[in-house]
């Protein structure tokens, strides 16, 4: 009975893994047949047997259309060996071959005629992990799944594959020791069975040795609470790939490096350097919009991204439109968990005037946020409001309220800016009591959200619907910044903006207590960069749910992927006067 033993035995893991330099090989085979002429045709074998076998032939580079016979001879001489080689990675041990040469346009081909026999199958298999980490639920999920099932021709590339797996476990765990006691298959051709053996001890398990952090933005007391890797920890990459994107994500550094040397280890401890590069401290944003109902629209901005060396910082904002104005400041300061939580004090002003009424307000606000596992943020706040709000031929009227609420939202996307998929969701809770720093009371509550969804032809489905509804007993008494209203670029388009809601006996509106709208739009790609757009938006701003009437504006426009992200263009127009034609135009994510 003829055996073939095949594999090492007592190899580390550090050792260069075997598939990682076939595949390298192969690559650069691969290159070199494409930049000669000459095909190779191969007939009988299975498409991934034919793949491998053209992979393993010599190189084409030495032929030529018109190569000289012996040329050719040679090369077929020369390919034997490999075409054997590539039938036995693939499990064919008894696999038969003869190369032949023949004129194909205008031009010398290679048929390779392949009679590959009985494939070798495995007949047993055993994988055993043992040492410190064998009972890790990395290790255990590997051992439970082996590269074979009995039955399963002897593939070569999947043994190396799971001693590729093994070894890259073992890397990322810190068990640098790792080795195999066992790996070897033995092959009987004649019975064309195989049986595997696996033997892999992980070793010792190496710890996090001394964590130094070269960066220049944070003092010592406020980094370390960005720091999640410790000395004395158990050694492990996915550890300390979160922890260099905790670092990038706190928006102090432009570049996070994170490295760690098992070579350098003492005592069993590897030493990790962090080196973090500061970002600039300011940077500015800018944003623009259109819409024939409320004029041109832009807004500015300013970051400073770190105050001082406790990490704090600081936002400001400032908008210019025809309809509203508005400047506000934030300050953050970051709390004992920075990647998630936080506390902001914001001062703001605004003037909004739709026309039929305006206002001017005041707001001061502080919060406190945090980011939860399933990655909603929530928001409990306080913010006290003065507020004087005139409708067009009336008195103007005062409010002060000091509101007391929260707020929960999450979003989840594939891509920013470019979404292809993904979703939006918030809610709203707030109230004032009157005699507690307010002069009224209320209680509203809002709902949003958005889904994006990217058909089989690439086409665009966007819906979206908001809700909200408030609790007062004089609508007249709200200040301007609690009413809804309805119509506008973001609303019901092909209505004006803040154009919907409840009516006043001269017929101005005022706004309402409750919101219902909706939309539905369709994206369809046309060219390049370029998409068309159709859609249709329904929605009021009221008082009495009974006598709600729903305004319906629908439209189409064109969507174009910019360098600085979505542009759209859109045309809309009232269900119930068409001639009454609405232009948009902004800039930003769908979500």
């Amino acid at each position: 009975m003829k055996k073939i033993v095949w594999g090492l035995c007592l190899m580390g893991v550090a050792a260069p893994v075997s598939a990682a330099f076939f595949q390298q090989k192969a690559d650069e085979q691969a290159e070199a047949k494409a930049e000669s002429p000459v095909k190779v045709n191969v007939q009988g074998a299975d498409e991934a047997l034919a793949e491998n076998l053209r992979a393993l032939l010599p190189s084409l580079r030495a032929l030529k259309c018109d190569s000289p016979t012996d040329r050719v001879a040679r090369f077929i001489e020369a390919s034997d060996e490999k075409l054997q080689e590539a039938a036995e990675a693939m499990g064919y041990y008894d696999a038969r071959f003869n190369v032949t040469p023949v004129r194909q346009a205008q031009c010398l081909a290679l048929n390779v005629a392949v009679v590959p026999g009985e494939p070798v199958k495995v007949t047993d298999v055993k994988v055993q992990i043992s040492g410190v980490g064998k009972d890790l639920p990395q290790f255990r999920e590997l051992a439970a799944a082996p590269p074979y099932q009995v039955g399963d021709i002897l593939i070569h590339q999947k043994y190396e594959d799971f001693k590729t797996s093994l070894n890259r476990t073992a890397n990322s765990l810190g068990f640098f020791d790792a080795e195999y006691v066992t790996r070897t298959i033995e092959v009987n051709p004649d019975t064309r069975q195989a049986q595997v053996r696996i033997h892999f001890d992980t070793g010792k398990r190496y710890r996090v040795g001394k964590v130094a952090v070269q960066q220049d933005v944070l003092d010592d007391k406020h980094l370390q609470r960005f720091i999640r890797v410790h000395q004395g920890d158990t050694y492990d990459v996915e550890a300390i790939r979160k922890q260099q994107q905790l670092l990038e994500g706190g928006n102090y550094y432009s570049e996070v490096l994170v490295s760690s040397d098992y070579e350098q280890a003492v005592n069993g401890e590897v030493p990790i350097k962090i080196e973090a590069k500061r970002r600039k401290r300011y940077s500015y944003t800018g944003k623009v919009g259109y819409a024939t109902d409320s004029g041109a629209h832009t807004e500015a901005g300013m970051d400073i991204h770190w105050v001082n060396a406790k990490g704090h910082k600081l936002n400001t904002r400032g908008s210019i439109g025809q309809t509203e104005q508005s400047v506000e400041a934030t300050y953050k300061v970051p709390l004992w968990n920075p990647e998630h939580e936080y506390t902001s004090l914001a001062v703001g002003w605004r003037k909004s005037d739709s026309g039929d009424i305006e206002s001017r307000a005041t707001k001061v606000g502080l919060d406190y946020n945090r980011r939860n596992k399933s990655d909603w943020q929530q928001t409990v706040f306080i913010n006290y409001l003065n507020e004087t709000t005139q409708v067009k031929g009336e008195a103007a009227t005062n409010a002060q309220l000091t509101l007391v609420g929260a707020r929960v939202k999450k979003t989840k996307v594939d891509d920013t800016p470019f979404a292809r998929n993904g979703w939006t969701l918030g809610a709203e809770l707030q109230g004032a009591q009157q005699g507690v720093l307010s002069d009224q009371s209320l209680l509203q509550a809002k709902l949003q959200g958005k889904r994006l969804q990217t058909l089989s032809n690439n086409g665009k489905v966007i819906v979206q619907a908001n809700l909200g509804t408030t609790l007062t007993d004089d609508l007249n008494e709200m200040p301007k910044s609690l009413r809804f209203f309805a119509g506008g670029a973001n609303s019901v388009r092909g209505y004006g903006f803040e154009s919907l809601g409840e009516k006043n006996a001269d017929g101005e509106v005022i706004g309402g207590k409750h919101l219902l709208t909706s939309s539905v739009e369709y994206e369809h790609p046309l060219v390049d960069k370029w998409s068309a757009a159709a859609f249709v938006d329904a929605g009021n701003a009221f008082d009495d749910t009974s006598k709600l009437t729903m305004k319906v504006g629908a439209g189409f426009g064109v969507r174009w992927k910019s360098p600085l992200g979505p542009v759209r263009a859109d045309l809309a127009v009232p269900k119930d006067d068409t001639s009454d034609v609405h232009f948009y135009f902004s800039l930003g994510p769908d979500l």
